[in-house]
Protein backbone atom coordinates (compact mmCIF):
# COMPACT_ATOMS: atom_id res chain seq x y z
CA UNK A 1 0.00 0.00 0.00
CA UNK A 2 1.32 3.44 -0.61
CA UNK A 3 2.85 5.23 2.23
CA UNK A 4 0.23 7.78 1.64
CA UNK A 5 -2.87 6.17 2.00
CA UNK A 6 -4.93 6.99 4.38
CA UNK A 7 -4.85 4.97 7.99
CA UNK A 8 -7.33 2.66 9.66
CA UNK A 9 -8.58 3.41 12.98
CA UNK A 10 -9.27 0.40 14.89
CA UNK A 11 -11.14 1.32 17.84
CA UNK A 12 -11.93 -0.76 20.96
CA UNK A 13 -10.48 -3.37 23.80
CA UNK A 14 -6.98 -5.05 24.36
CA UNK A 15 -7.79 -7.59 27.10
CA UNK A 16 -6.20 -10.93 28.61
CA UNK A 17 -7.87 -14.27 27.15
CA UNK A 18 -7.93 -16.80 29.37
CA UNK A 19 -8.19 -19.48 27.26
CA UNK A 20 -9.45 -23.02 28.61
CA UNK A 21 -9.69 -26.17 26.87
CA UNK A 22 -12.63 -28.08 27.58
CA UNK A 23 -13.70 -31.44 27.09
CA UNK A 24 -17.22 -30.06 26.59
CA UNK A 25 -19.00 -27.16 28.12
CA UNK A 26 -20.29 -27.10 31.66
CA UNK A 27 -23.89 -27.29 32.37
CA UNK A 28 -25.58 -25.48 34.73
CA UNK A 29 -24.65 -25.76 38.35
CA UNK A 30 -22.09 -28.13 37.23
CA UNK A 31 -18.24 -28.40 38.69
CA UNK A 32 -15.86 -28.72 35.67
CA UNK A 33 -12.06 -28.70 35.91
CA UNK A 34 -10.11 -27.32 32.13
CA UNK A 35 -7.91 -29.40 30.47
CA UNK A 36 -5.17 -26.43 30.17
CA UNK A 37 -5.45 -23.04 31.00
CA UNK A 38 -3.39 -20.53 28.94
CA UNK A 39 -3.10 -16.20 29.34
CA UNK A 40 -3.00 -14.26 25.94
CA UNK A 41 -3.24 -10.84 25.02
CA UNK A 42 -6.62 -10.32 23.38
CA UNK A 43 -9.58 -8.23 22.57
CA UNK A 44 -11.18 -7.39 19.12
CA UNK A 45 -9.86 -4.21 18.20
CA UNK A 46 -6.34 -5.66 19.34
CA UNK A 47 -6.65 -8.31 17.11
CA UNK A 48 -7.13 -6.44 14.30
CA UNK A 49 -4.92 -4.04 14.51
CA UNK A 50 -2.13 -6.53 14.78
CA UNK A 51 -2.94 -8.11 11.14
CA UNK A 52 -2.95 -4.79 10.18
CA UNK A 53 0.54 -4.12 11.90
CA UNK A 54 1.74 -7.77 10.10
CA UNK A 55 0.40 -6.65 7.00
CA UNK A 56 2.10 -3.37 7.06
CA UNK A 57 -0.16 -1.21 6.76
CA UNK A 58 -0.94 2.57 8.40
CA UNK A 59 -3.12 2.29 11.18
CA UNK A 60 -3.68 3.13 15.10
CA UNK A 61 -4.82 0.69 17.95
CA UNK A 62 -7.01 3.03 20.08
CA UNK A 63 -7.99 1.15 22.83
CA UNK A 64 -7.21 1.70 26.34
CA UNK A 65 -5.64 0.22 29.08
CA UNK A 66 -6.77 0.18 32.36
CA UNK A 67 -4.89 0.05 36.41
CA UNK A 68 -4.64 -3.66 37.27
CA UNK A 69 -3.41 -6.93 37.33
CA UNK A 70 -4.95 -7.76 33.21
CA UNK A 71 -3.68 -4.30 32.83
CA UNK A 72 -0.11 -5.00 33.73
CA UNK A 73 -0.14 -8.45 31.52
CA UNK A 74 -1.60 -6.17 28.66
CA UNK A 75 1.19 -3.67 29.00
CA UNK A 76 3.55 -6.28 29.07
CA UNK A 77 2.44 -8.30 25.68
CA UNK A 78 2.49 -4.22 23.87
CA UNK A 79 5.76 -3.97 25.28
CA UNK A 80 7.36 -7.14 24.01
CA UNK A 81 5.64 -5.80 20.47
CA UNK A 82 7.15 -2.69 20.54
CA UNK A 83 3.71 -1.08 20.78
CA UNK A 84 2.51 1.64 23.28
CA UNK A 85 -0.52 1.69 25.56
CA UNK A 86 -3.34 4.08 25.27
CA UNK A 87 -3.34 6.01 28.58
CA UNK A 88 -6.40 7.84 29.35
CA UNK A 89 -7.32 10.93 32.26
CA UNK A 90 -8.44 9.68 35.61
CA UNK A 91 -12.33 9.27 35.75
CA UNK A 92 -13.94 12.49 37.35
CA UNK A 93 -15.91 9.60 39.88
CA UNK A 94 -12.15 8.18 41.17
CA UNK A 95 -13.55 4.90 40.08
CA UNK A 96 -9.91 2.88 38.62
CA UNK A 97 -10.69 0.64 36.38
CA UNK A 98 -8.79 -2.38 35.32
CA UNK A 99 -8.14 -3.79 31.83
CA UNK A 100 -11.13 -6.43 30.74
CA UNK A 101 -10.86 -9.68 30.31
CA UNK A 102 -12.46 -12.77 28.26
CA UNK A 103 -12.87 -16.03 29.56
CA UNK A 104 -12.54 -18.64 26.69
CA UNK A 105 -14.05 -22.01 27.08
CA UNK A 106 -12.74 -24.17 23.97
CA UNK A 107 -13.90 -27.48 22.86
CA UNK A 108 -12.48 -30.17 21.11
CA UNK A 109 -13.88 -28.81 17.71
CA UNK A 110 -12.43 -25.47 18.50
CA UNK A 111 -15.23 -23.84 18.84
CA UNK A 112 -15.80 -21.45 21.44
CA UNK A 113 -17.92 -20.25 24.02
CA UNK A 114 -16.80 -16.59 25.90
CA UNK A 115 -17.67 -14.87 28.84
CA UNK A 116 -16.55 -10.95 28.53
CA UNK A 117 -15.35 -9.34 32.07
CA UNK A 118 -15.57 -5.69 31.16
CA UNK A 119 -13.32 -3.47 31.90
CA UNK A 120 -11.82 0.09 30.90
CA UNK A 121 -13.03 -0.66 27.15
CA UNK A 122 -16.33 -0.74 27.69
CA UNK A 123 -16.30 2.83 29.21
CA UNK A 124 -14.81 5.21 26.20
CA UNK A 125 -15.39 8.90 26.69
CA UNK A 126 -15.37 11.30 23.93
CA UNK A 127 -12.87 13.39 25.11
CA UNK A 128 -10.16 10.47 24.22
CA UNK A 129 -10.32 11.00 20.86
CA UNK A 130 -9.69 14.97 21.13
CA UNK A 131 -5.69 13.01 20.62
CA UNK A 132 -6.82 12.26 17.29
CA UNK A 133 -6.10 13.76 14.19
CA UNK A 134 -9.25 12.66 12.23
CA UNK A 135 -8.42 13.24 8.64
CA UNK A 136 -5.53 10.83 9.04
CA UNK A 137 -7.95 8.37 9.01
CA UNK A 138 -9.99 6.76 5.83
CA UNK A 139 -11.36 3.42 7.64
CA UNK A 140 -12.69 3.01 11.34
CA UNK A 141 -13.36 -0.88 12.94
CA UNK A 142 -16.07 -0.84 15.80
CA UNK A 143 -16.93 -3.55 18.22
CA UNK A 144 -20.47 -4.35 19.45
CA UNK A 145 -19.01 -5.50 22.75
CA UNK A 146 -17.93 -1.52 23.10
CA UNK A 147 -21.00 0.00 21.59
CA UNK A 148 -23.04 -2.04 24.12
CA UNK A 149 -21.24 -0.32 27.10
CA UNK A 150 -21.81 2.80 28.82
CA UNK A 151 -19.30 4.28 26.20
CA UNK A 152 -20.79 3.44 23.33
CA UNK A 153 -22.29 6.68 22.87
CA UNK A 154 -18.72 8.40 23.39
CA UNK A 155 -17.54 5.84 20.00
CA UNK A 156 -20.54 6.43 17.95
CA UNK A 157 -20.51 10.02 18.30
CA UNK A 158 -16.61 10.29 17.12
CA UNK A 159 -17.62 8.18 13.83
CA UNK A 160 -21.00 10.86 13.43
CA UNK A 161 -18.29 13.90 13.78
CA UNK A 162 -16.44 12.48 11.04
CA UNK A 163 -18.46 10.73 8.79
CA UNK A 164 -16.12 10.66 5.83
CA UNK A 165 -14.16 8.09 7.73
CA UNK A 166 -15.52 4.65 6.26
CA UNK A 167 -16.40 2.51 9.15
CA UNK A 168 -16.67 -1.27 9.31
CA UNK A 169 -18.75 -2.50 12.56
CA UNK A 170 -18.55 -5.93 13.84
CA UNK A 171 -21.48 -6.35 16.20
CA UNK A 172 -20.14 -9.42 17.48
CA UNK A 173 -21.85 -12.19 19.83
CA UNK A 174 -23.49 -8.80 21.55
CA UNK A 175 -25.67 -8.40 18.60
CA UNK A 176 -28.47 -8.60 20.29
CA UNK A 177 -27.62 -6.45 23.75
CA UNK A 178 -27.27 -3.14 21.45
CA UNK A 179 -29.67 -0.80 22.04
CA UNK A 180 -31.64 -0.02 18.93
CA UNK A 181 -31.01 3.28 19.48
CA UNK A 182 -27.34 2.61 19.35
CA UNK A 183 -27.64 0.18 15.91
CA UNK A 184 -30.32 3.03 14.06
CA UNK A 185 -27.07 5.64 15.07
CA UNK A 186 -24.43 3.08 13.73
CA UNK A 187 -27.13 2.66 10.38
CA UNK A 188 -27.23 6.44 9.50
CA UNK A 189 -23.45 6.52 8.79
CA UNK A 190 -23.83 3.14 6.49
CA UNK A 191 -20.88 1.07 7.24
CA UNK A 192 -19.82 -1.70 5.84
CA UNK A 193 -21.65 -4.69 8.41
CA UNK A 194 -19.11 -8.03 9.44
CA UNK A 195 -20.56 -10.70 11.31
CA UNK A 196 -20.56 -14.75 11.33
CA UNK A 197 -23.55 -16.73 10.05
CA UNK A 198 -24.84 -17.59 13.88
CA UNK A 199 -25.07 -13.59 14.59
CA UNK A 200 -26.62 -12.74 11.19
CA UNK A 201 -29.67 -15.40 11.76
CA UNK A 202 -30.10 -14.44 15.31
CA UNK A 203 -30.10 -10.52 14.55
CA UNK A 204 -32.66 -11.04 11.53
CA UNK A 205 -34.26 -13.99 12.81
CA UNK A 206 -33.67 -15.16 9.03
CA UNK A 207 -33.32 -19.13 8.70
CA UNK A 208 -30.83 -18.84 5.60
CA UNK A 209 -27.66 -17.08 5.19
CA UNK A 210 -28.79 -15.56 1.88
CA UNK A 211 -31.62 -13.76 3.50
CA UNK A 212 -29.87 -12.52 6.39
CA UNK A 213 -27.42 -10.75 4.49
CA UNK A 214 -29.58 -9.18 2.13
CA UNK A 215 -31.78 -8.08 4.89
CA UNK A 216 -28.92 -6.56 7.10
CA UNK A 217 -27.41 -5.21 3.61
CA UNK A 218 -30.76 -3.26 3.13
CA UNK A 219 -30.91 -1.86 6.81
CA UNK A 220 -26.96 -0.88 6.84
CA UNK A 221 -27.35 0.45 3.32
CA UNK A 222 -24.19 -0.28 2.62
CA UNK A 223 -22.69 -4.41 1.84
CA UNK A 224 -22.53 -7.20 4.96
CA UNK A 225 -19.98 -9.64 5.07
CA UNK A 226 -20.91 -12.62 6.77
CA UNK A 227 -18.33 -15.52 7.95
CA UNK A 228 -19.35 -19.15 8.15
CA UNK A 229 -16.28 -20.83 9.46
CA UNK A 230 -15.17 -23.87 6.73
CA UNK A 231 -18.16 -22.59 4.47
CA UNK A 232 -15.91 -18.94 3.97
CA UNK A 233 -17.01 -15.83 3.74
CA UNK A 234 -19.69 -13.97 1.72
CA UNK A 235 -20.24 -10.57 1.19
CA UNK A 236 -24.34 -9.33 0.15
CA UNK A 237 -24.07 -5.86 -1.71
CA UNK A 238 -26.35 -4.22 -4.40
CA UNK A 239 -29.10 -6.80 -4.13
CA UNK A 240 -26.53 -9.55 -5.25
CA UNK A 241 -24.02 -12.03 -2.78
CA UNK A 242 -20.61 -12.94 -3.55
CA UNK A 243 -19.10 -16.03 -1.96
CA UNK A 244 -15.34 -17.24 -2.00
CA UNK A 245 -15.08 -20.67 -0.14
CA UNK A 246 -12.30 -21.52 2.43
CA UNK A 247 -9.53 -24.04 2.48
CA UNK A 248 -10.17 -26.43 5.19
CA UNK A 249 -7.76 -26.25 8.32
CA UNK A 250 -7.06 -28.28 11.46
CA UNK A 251 -8.54 -26.06 13.87
CA UNK A 252 -7.06 -25.46 17.51
CA UNK A 253 -9.66 -23.01 18.29
CA UNK A 254 -11.73 -19.89 16.21
CA UNK A 255 -10.40 -17.00 19.21
CA UNK A 256 -9.73 -14.38 17.07
CA UNK A 257 -10.51 -15.16 13.34
CA UNK A 258 -13.26 -13.11 13.49
CA UNK A 259 -11.04 -9.78 14.79
CA UNK A 260 -8.34 -11.42 11.95
CA UNK A 261 -10.65 -11.62 8.61
CA UNK A 262 -12.00 -7.80 9.46
CA UNK A 263 -8.68 -6.80 10.00
CA UNK A 264 -7.43 -8.21 6.43
CA UNK A 265 -10.61 -7.48 4.58
CA UNK A 266 -10.00 -3.54 5.70
CA UNK A 267 -6.69 -3.94 4.80
CA UNK A 268 -7.50 -5.00 1.05
CA UNK A 269 -10.29 -3.06 0.55
CA UNK A 270 -8.23 0.00 1.45
CA UNK A 271 -5.65 -1.42 -0.99
CA UNK A 272 -7.73 -1.00 -3.97
CA UNK A 273 -9.07 -4.94 -3.81
CA UNK A 274 -12.61 -6.33 -5.44
CA UNK A 275 -14.58 -8.15 -2.47
CA UNK A 276 -14.08 -11.41 -3.99
CA UNK A 277 -10.05 -10.46 -3.90
CA UNK A 278 -10.45 -9.03 -0.30
CA UNK A 279 -12.63 -12.19 0.80
CA UNK A 280 -9.81 -14.48 -0.37
CA UNK A 281 -7.33 -12.80 1.51
CA UNK A 282 -9.05 -12.31 4.93
CA UNK A 283 -10.14 -16.11 4.63
CA UNK A 284 -6.56 -17.21 4.53
CA UNK A 285 -5.79 -14.57 7.63
CA UNK A 286 -8.54 -15.97 9.63
CA UNK A 287 -7.83 -19.74 8.70
CA UNK A 288 -3.99 -19.24 9.68
CA UNK A 289 -5.13 -17.53 13.24
CA UNK A 290 -7.34 -21.12 13.49
CA UNK A 291 -4.60 -23.06 13.50
CA UNK A 292 -3.11 -21.30 16.78
CA UNK A 293 -3.93 -21.13 20.15
CA UNK A 294 -5.14 -17.63 21.00
CA UNK A 295 -6.11 -14.91 18.64
CA UNK A 296 -3.30 -13.73 17.22
CA UNK A 297 -0.25 -15.19 14.80
CA UNK A 298 3.20 -14.17 15.87
CA UNK A 299 5.52 -12.74 13.68
CA UNK A 300 7.67 -15.39 11.83
CA UNK A 301 4.31 -18.00 11.88
CA UNK A 302 2.42 -14.66 9.67
CA UNK A 303 5.69 -14.39 7.18
CA UNK A 304 6.01 -17.65 6.47
CA UNK A 305 1.96 -17.32 5.51
CA UNK A 306 2.89 -14.92 2.53
CA UNK A 307 -0.20 -13.10 2.96
CA UNK A 308 -0.25 -9.88 1.11
CA UNK A 309 -2.75 -6.94 0.27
Amino acid sequence: MPAASPAILAVGAIMVDLVCHMPRLPQSGEGAVAESVRARVGGCAFNSANMLRQLGVPHTLFAPVGEGIFAGFVERELHARGLEALRVPARGDGAVLDSGGCVCLVEPDGERTMLTLPGIDRHFERSWFDELDPSCFGYGLASGYEIEGAGGDAIISFFEDHADIRLYYAPGPRILGVEPAKTARINALHPVWHLNDQEARAYTGCSSLEAAGLAIAQECGNAAVITAGAAGASVFADGSCTTVVAEPVDVVDSIGAGDAHLGALVAARAAGRTWKDALAIANCAAAAVCQVEGGVLDDKTFVSLGIRV
